[in-house]
């Protein structure tokens, strides 16, 4: 029997690969990814290893890896940020289950964008936050309102992840059910393209945040009531820790 290796892989860029992360797909026989990863993969790990499908073909190569494994491999099948967040870990987890639990599977975590875009941004998650999914695919939209609505009214920072949709109705939503809350002066922090060379940053507030600048590869970063930007050279979000 083989070993299976869930690993995250951030941003995609190879900079931003954990060392682990780096280590165990060199030693792999195979690596399993979708068709967008496989691009920034392939210049630094051997591509005859290297097995991609269509990015929403999610489940098909999952069970492909799983399926691997049985067959005495060592498997790595990647995915972007960090696996256990909005990601794969769950799917192999409970494919293993079902079809062969003698196998031993090992996630290996990944810098997932609300690390990154932090970073990238500054310091606004120094204290308490919480990270919400925008995307309809995850809930129903009434229990998305709710979720918002209990964090909005606390002072927690908020992380939102995937706020694009076709009518961007989620995201006009969350903007609502802050303001009833929070002042419109309340800093937001949007990061695109985390480490590409696309990458944008742009510090506004809730009153002028432009909804139709935001898109799916969009991170969206909201202040708490002592979030301020720093008086240094490059415009930065800080959160105190006291």
């Amino acid at each position: 029997m083989g070993k299976l290796f869930v690993v995250g892989v951030g941003s995609g860029i190879y900079e931003d690969l954990t060392i682990r992360a780096d280590r165990t797909l060199k030693n792999s026989d195979l690596i399993y990814c979708d068709e967008k990863l496989y691009r920034s993969l392939m210049t630094h790990f051997d591509p005859k290893k290297i097995i991609s499908n269509s990015y929403n073909a999610t489940r098909e190569r999952c069970m492909n890896a799983v399926k691997s494994a049985m067959q005495d491999k060592n498997v790595s099948i990647v995915g972007s940020g960090d696996t256990g967040i909005y990601g794969i870990s769950s799917i192999m987890i409970q494919l293993v289950e079902e079809f062969c639990p003698d196998i031993d599977i090992e996630i290996i975590p990944g810098i997932t964008s609300f690390i990154s875009g932090a970073a990238i941004l500054g310091s606004p998650l120094t204290k308490d936050f919480a990270i919400i999914s925008l995307s309809d695919n995850f809930n129903e939209q009434e229990k998305t309102k709710e979720r918002i609505e209990a964090v909005a009214k606390t002072n927690f920072g908020i992380v939102f992840y995937s706020p694009h949709n076709s009518t961007y109705h989620n995201l006009l939503m969350a903007r609502e059910i802050i303001l009833k809350y929070r002042s419109s002066e309340t800093l937001i922090g949007i990061v695109k393209n985390i480490g590409s060379n696309d990458q944008s940053v742009t510090i506004t507030n809730l009153s002028e945040i432009d909804i139709n600048d935001i898109d799916s590869l969009t991170t969206i970063f909201i202040g708490r009531d002592d979030t301020r930007v720093a008086d240094i050279k490059i415009k930065k979000m800080v959160t105190s820790l006291y």
